[in-house]
């Protein structure tokens, strides 16, 4: 019988944090994944490593004994890796993503590379997509996260999620007429796709507020004095959802795409966009029940 690595690194990541939950945010997995491994790494020996029905997650005795096994074999692993394949994993990437995504999305992702990849130095470049995409075919971002990908860049569709209207919940700024809106300024993809949905319909609005940040719009919203489209995953409980009981029109989905050059086994964008690929498949699925919720709640 031969140990699987992954299986391995999944319990040893459980083991030391007593979590199931908190393990698959560090190893940026879906827990039910992680859970799988576990249940293989179970099967393979013949034996439970954990105990599991109490209020906190604790180790069987022969987990106890596993665990100190799976730390030296894992450390023996990694080393024989950097070393045979000069696989240290050191070195800078740029990566180029939208002040909204950046400021939701990427403390996970961030923490999921620093701890598993500690010297890699990571760069972070904000700015609308046209900019974005540009730098990108310059050569002068590694890595790139956002909209609006140009047909002649190959990418991978990474995140779709609908713009949603809202308000503060306590503010019944959502009535007035003309709905005075907060928007990013011009050059934004979001700012588009708003306005052309209530043109569509023939809603009156008027733009009273502009902002080049997400934590702008947020503050805008908090006021209770506009109403503004966003991600649902972006913003907090404090906002009041509005549709079309509130007489405000679907505006579609943004998809947020991935693209990066190198796809060597040592690229430190291929280990970023493996870590931001894991983060957004869990990511999607959360959303799947907290939209249900939240629209549920109003």
């Amino acid at each position: 019988m031969n140990l699987d690595m992954n299986q391995l690194r999944s319990f040893v990541t459980v083991a030391e944090l007593r979590s199931f939950s908190k393990a698959s945010q560090k190893l940026c997995r879906v827990q039910s994944a992680v859970s799988q491994q576990i249940q293989k790494l179970e099967g393979s020996l013949g034996s439970d490593l954990f105990i599991r029905g109490g209020r906190s997650l604790e180790l069987t005795a022969h987990g106890d004994r596993m665990l100190a096994y799976a730390v030296k074999i894992l450390e023996v692993n990694d080393q024989a890796v950097a070393k045979l394949t000069d696989k240290s994993y050191a070195g800078i990437v740029r990566v180029g993503s939208s002040d909204t995504y950046a400021s939701s999305y990427f403390s996970e992702i961030i923490k999921c590379c620093s701890d598993r990849f500690p010297d890699i130095e990571i760069e972070v470049h904000c700015g609308y997509s046209n900019e974005l995409w540009q730098s990108y075919e310059a050569g002068e971002l590694d890595v790139v996260l956002t909209q609006g990908c140009p047909a002649s860049i190959p990418s991978e569709l990474l995140h779709s999620e609908p713009l949603t209207w809202v308000s503060a919940r306590d503010s019944l700024v959502f009535e007035k007429e003309p709905i005075p809106l907060a928007l990013f300024t011009k050059g934004c993809g979001d700012r588009d796709l708003i306005l052309s949905a209530l043109n569509r319909v023939g809603k009156p609005y008027r733009i009273s507020y502009h902002s080049t940040s997400h934590s702008g719009i947020v503050a805008a919203l908090s006021s209770g004095c506009y109403v503004s489209a966003v991600l649902l995953s972006t913003v907090g409980e404090e906002f009041r959802i509005l549709g079309e009981a509130e007489d405000f029109p679907v505006i579609g989905n943004l998809d947020i795409s991935l693209a990066y050059r190198d796809k060597s086994k040592t690229s430190l964008a291929g280990l970023f966009a493996d870590i931001s690929r894991s983060y957004f498949q869990s990511l999607s699925a959360a959303n799947f029940i907290y939209s249900a919720e939240r629209t549920q709640a109003g």
